[in-house]
């Protein structure tokens, strides 16, 4: 099955986060404070999305406290999607970064069917993402 969507430049890491939620599992504003993460980092701050400004920014823009904000974070390490780069920093997950070839961006779901599946889906996603370069 193949489905095709076209996304607003404007919204466009909105609705990445928005189309990869069924398997990441975010909440609404986890998923928001995401976003704002991918954008921050293909626009300067890939070598830290934990920067102060960044953080300073995103509290700014959904009217969050640090506090939730530092929630939303380990949130989001926990599950893989930022890992601990140099000394302090954090950055996103490559295997998660869009790669954006020709003005548009493929996404692949493998889903393994198993037998009674119980607890395995509070498990962190970490490793499960793959990501092949575009021809």
């Amino acid at each position: 099955m193949k489905l095709q969507k076209k996304v607003n430049k404007s919204k466009f890491y909105t609705d990445f986060v928005n189309i990869l939620n069924g398997v990441l599992q975010l909440s609404n504003r986890e998923a928001e404070v995401f976003a704002l993460l991918l954008l921050y980092s293909d626009n300067g701050y890939d070598y830290n999305v934990n920067h102060k400004d960044i953080r300073t920014s995103v509290k700014d823009l959904l009217g969050i406290s640090e506090a939730n904000l530092s929630r939303y974070l380990n949130t989001l390490k926990a599950k893989g999607l930022i890992l601990r780069g140099k000394g302090t920093t954090w950055v996103i997950n490559d295997n998660i970064k869009p790669v954006v070839i020709n003005n548009s961006i493929e996404i692949s779901f493998l889903l393994n069917i198993q037998e009674d599946v119980k607890e395995d889906m509070e498990k962190p996603i970490t490793g499960v993402y793959t990501k092949e370069s575009g021809a």
